[in-house]
């Protein structure tokens, strides 16, 4: 049975990221490992994106051929879809968090803003399985994943459970550049992760083996 995986941001490197989990395949069978549910706000951009993608037709510009015959591949195998229903959340085995943030520069007064960040994983917490693996992909600053996600995280499941959870949560930076090796990318690149325990780093570690070239 394959597991589910929603992708949280469906920007270049979401639906990039998309694509690669949907690409991947079990050795043996050659059959996929995911099913993948591509998850977006219900914006005009967001809406556009997932009403393209659930059409069959490619949402972005690009010109890497291997990325848009990976995509054609998951259409073919029917386990590649977008939505803005956050109830996608609910059975999700794996969710990657592909959104933007937003930095203003400016010398030593530079500022993050991380609203929308904490938004978004709000929104996963009420929703997820307390086992569910939480990758955050988005590049951010160091400690954001200890000092603001897994706190935010930690109090909505253990309050949604009436138990001390804790989330099975890591970070692993986007590695997407957009060009002719978009996907390559993704899956022919070194790739940096850490969790929040060794637990979520495992777990970060089998799936991220699943999609990565670690040969």
């Amino acid at each position: 049975m394959k597991k589910k995986v929603c992708i949280q941001g469906l920007g270049f490197v979401g639906f990039a990221m998309a694509i690669a989990v949907a690409k991947a395949k079990d050795k043996t069978t050659n059959l996929p490992l995911y099913d993948v549910v591509g998850v977006d706000l219900p914006t005009k951009d967001g809406k556009q994106k997932i009403s393209a993608i659930n059409k069959g037709t490619f949402p972005i510009s690009c010109n890497d051929e291997e990325l848009k015959k990976a995509y054609e591949d998951s259409l073919r195998e029917g386990n590649i879809r977008a939505s803005n229903n956050n109830k996608e959340f609910e059975n999700a085995d794996i969710v990657i968090v592909d959104i933007n943030l937003d930095v203003s520069i400016n010398g030593k007064s530079s500022e993050v803003d991380f609203s929308p960040l904490k938004k978004a994983i709000e929104t996963v917490g009420v929703q997820i399985k307390k086992d569910t693996l939480v990758i955050i992909e988005t590049t951010v600053p160091p400690g954001t994943t200890e000092k603001i996600i897994y706190p935010i995280l930690k109090e909505i499941l253990s309050e949604r459970f009436n138990m001390e959870c804790i989330p099975i949560l890591a970070h692993s930076y986007e590695r997407v550049m957009p060009g002719p090796q978009y996907l390559s990318s993704i899956i022919n690149f070194w790739r940096v992760y850490a969790g929040i325990n060794k637990k979520s780093a495992n777990k970060c570690k089998e799936f991220l083996s699943t999609i990565i070239n670690t040969e």
